[in-house]
């Protein structure tokens, strides 16, 4: 019996026109082969255990893509039996394990699809540890198993991938994979799957290791795999299930064919550390920031219902939900029945890529693409559970309601944590590419968050020509015997190699730099300081994530004030922190929370309505300041302009190969000094002289006695900061308005 109980789904168009014909033989093509995690990945455990290993261990992954060139890509992974080969193709033409659902006219075909199936981490190779041991090593995490998805597409050359299906532990996985890298996934299926083990299935798992570690210690590993998975097997379908199927008889002969067949191609510890996987499994779903269709079973023992329920409900975007019956339980995953293979196929969207109108696919109203602008845009947009708002309500409340003793709500008390605030969180952690972010209540006290990771006697690397408050910041930490702080030119050549040989904890970085615009090259900064262990930090508050994201260059944190471009309209002042990995995200949190510095729900609120025209708005700030930078250039009253979109920019060539655009700050020095400065702002009355920037409006700032007032003399004039120089922030007004503002007071000058 299998019937849908409830749907709740877009229109999606059913492919059924758009279907290549099929080739010659039936198969379509297909490659498969193997890469290397890469040199900096390793699993927690490994990396805290490094000193038991006596040799490297080198990690690899299988994969296999079936389908047709420039055809969307759909990643699938099942549960921990199912390997790279989901579906009959010319490079296996045997059936894969997904053979109800994946293949030509199935849910998932891949005439009209490339479908890439990857084989799961299950411990380093090679491994002549027991089981036990082996686990007890080497911890695989579903984030691990996404660490290894992205590696593949990294070594295949894909970008973004156009869904990722991930049934049963594969859920799990897929699920983690969009928390880790939202840009490269158009959205999620998650079938019978769901963010956490349920307890019950937890509690089997640990006996069936038990089992598996007892046969190997008698050298009978494989008896006790088979032990093991036939033992899985008794919940995998309904009471009702295997009556209708098995007598008393016959059910042992079952259970145990099922579970030799296992044991015949997994290790004892590939089983172990594939099944503690799952039990490790813990995700955030208000960390998803992608959309999600969820499959499930009424009668599913091992993901049931209420747990569904649970991740539908905390979800900022769910794309469509189907509760079906099955008989089956969670067996059903596997197979293709009317109801549930019409629904994966509407989840899936096999008809064509949503960016290619070629083949005349209009995606559904609440569809989000895979560009990150798009993502910016839609971030928590149509997820009211309550009364179906457009926009995401502001949560306002100091405080949460506790159910009862014992209990621990989601939110509790809105400093630690608040629905509005993770909206913004989920945004930002999209944009810069991150694992999550934190949002405080000012840059400042982003910047002051991310240095609490510093001890006392740790060395902080940062640039010489900074922003006055981080300069002022560092400066007094060091005072006060808080840290070790030493600013540096970060474009001096070796420089750098020479400053890591001190061992610093901390390596600061502003790119470009406030004021003067300069370049460091994130992708050797990152490599150097890695090999010293060094956490690597970017202010990215000048270009915001439209135009860089340091993340992706290997740095570990990208801070911002958000006051500026990323709020974009000068009313809000706030902060923020996005983080590379998990571990270093919730220290982030730890000291923001301890520290009081979380931004407030109302700030938060602005602050994402800001994030959603941040790419329109720098767009026409970008086309305004290379028109500005060109006057400024070719006016006799100026002695030179830092913008590093000019060819004659000393970091011009590397801010091309690290930035999709050149910003809209730049600063100049006027041939008057001091007096021109001043006689110049007096004059404009478009550019308002004050501090900050990004915001719409266009302001102009005297470094040397505003924003970079905090530093002496003498650290000024180290830095590059003369009297006569001037810092503009070029707004989106009329670009006329702003040159003939800006060119009537230099010909005054």
């Amino acid at each position: 019996m299998e019937a849908a109980v409830s749907t709740i789904a877009p229109t999606f168009p059913s492919g059924a026109d758009h279907v290549r014909p099929l080739p010659t033989s039936w198969l379509v093509p297909a490659s498969r082969g193997e890469t290397a995690m890469p040199d900096r990945w390793m699993p927690e455990s490994l990396r805290a255990n490094c000193e038991e290993q006596a040799t490297p261990v080198s990690f690899r992954v299988s994969y296999e893509l079936a389908g047709f060139p420039g055809d969307p890509l759909v990643v699938v992974m099942g549960g921990i039996s199912a390997n790279r080969h989901p579906c009959a193709n010319q490079a296996d033409p045997g059936p894969g394990w997904w053979r109800d659902l994946a293949g030509p006219d199935k849910a998932i075909d891949p005439r009209s699809c490339r479908i890439l199936g990857v084989d799961f981490l299950a411990g380093p190779e090679p491994d002549t540890d027991s089981p036990a041991e082996s686990a007890r090593k080497f911890k695989v995490t579903p984030g691990d198993q996404a660490d290894a998805v992205a590696a593949v597409l990294d070594h295949l050359g894909e970008g973004a991938i156009h869904r990722f299906v991930g049934a049963s532990y594969g859920g799990m996985v897929a699920l983690e994979f969009a928390v880790r890298y939202p840009p490269r996934v158009g959205g999620v299926v998650a079938v019978a799957a769901a963010h956490r083990p349920h307890p019950l299935g937890a509690g089997i798992r640990a006996v069936q290791r038990a089992v598996v570690d007892l046969a190997a210690a008698g050298d009978r590993e494989a008896d006790g795999v088979a032990l093991a998975r036939a033992l899985a097997f008794t919940t995998y379908k309904t009471s009702a299930g295997l009556d209708s199927r098995f007598s008393p008889q016959n059910i042992e002969s079952y259970l145990m064919g099922k579970g030799r067949e296992f044991a015949d191609r997994t290790s004892g510890r590939a089983f172990n550390t594939l099944t503690r996987s799952i039990d490790l499994g813990a995700i955030r779903p208000e960390d998803v920031s992608v959309p999600v269709s969820v499959i499930a079973w009424k009668e599913d023992l091992n993901v049931p219902l209420w747990l569904v329920e649970e991740l539908v409900s905390r979800l900022p975007s769910v794309e469509s939900v189907n509760i079906l019956s099955s008989d089956a339980g969670h067996d059903a995953f596997l197979l293709g029945s009317g109801a549930y293979s019409a629904a994966l196929q509407a989840a899936v969207g096999l008809g064509a890529p949503r960016s290619s109108p070629a083949r005349g696919v209009k995606a559904p109203h609440n569809l989000v693409a895979d560009d990150v602008a798009t993502a910016a845009v839609r971030t928590g947009v149509a997820a009211d559970p309550a009364y179906g708002a457009v926009m995401p309500p502001l949560y306002l409340s100091s405080n949460f309601q506790f159910q009862g003793i014992g209990t621990e709500p989601e939110y509790d008390y809105t400093r630690s944590a608040n629905p509005t605030r993770d909206h913004l969180c989920a945004a930002l952690a999209r944009l810069e590419n991150g694992t999550g972010a934190v949002a405080t209540s000012s840059g400042m006290s982003a910047v002051s968050v991310v240095l609490s990771l510093v001890g006392a006697d740790e060395l902080v690397l940062a640039p010489h020509d900074c922003y006055g408050g981080t300069h002022r910041l560092l400066t007094g930490l060091d005072r006060a015997g808080r840290l070790r702080a030493r600013f540096i030119d970060f474009t001096e050549p070796g420089r750098l190699r020479e400053e890591l040989s001190r061992g610093p904890r901390m390596v600061w970085v502003e790119t470009p730099s406030n004021p003067l615009l300069r370049i460091t090259d994130l992708a050797k900064t990152a490599r150097l300081a890695r090999r010293i262990g060094a956490i690597t930090v970017a202010d990215n508050t000048f270009l915001s994530p439209a135009l860089q994201r340091p993340i992706d260059h290997g740095f570990d944190l990208a801070v911002h004030s958000t006051t500026k471009f990323i709020n974009g309209h000068s009313d809000v002042v706030g902060g923020a922190v996005v983080a590379a990995d998990r571990g270093l995200l919730e220290e982030v949190a730890w000291w923001a929370n301890a520290s009081g510095a979380s931004q407030s729900p109302f700030d938060s609120f602005l602050t994402l309505r800001g994030v959603r025209t941040l790419h329109a708005r720098v767009r026409q700030h970008e086309e305004n300041a290379a028109a500005v930078a060109d006057l400024l250039a070719g006016h006799p009253a100026v002695a030179r302009v830092f913008y590093p979109g000019h060819p004659g920019h000393p970091g011009h060539e590397i801010a091309k190969q690290q930035q999709k655009g050149f910003g809209s700050i730049l600063s100049f020095d006027l041939k008057g000094g001091r007096e021109a400065a001043r006689g110049l702002t007096d004059r404009l009355k478009l550019f308002i002289l004050a501090e900050s920037l990004g915001g719409v409006e266009s302001l102009v700032c005297h470094p040397d006695t505003m924003t970079h007032a905090a530093m002496d003399p003498a650290a000024r004039r180290q830095a590059g900061i003369t009297g006569g120089m001037l810092r503009l922030s070029v707004g989106i007004e009329s670009t006329r308005d702003v040159l003939s503002d800006l060119e009537s007071g230099l010909d005054a000058c």
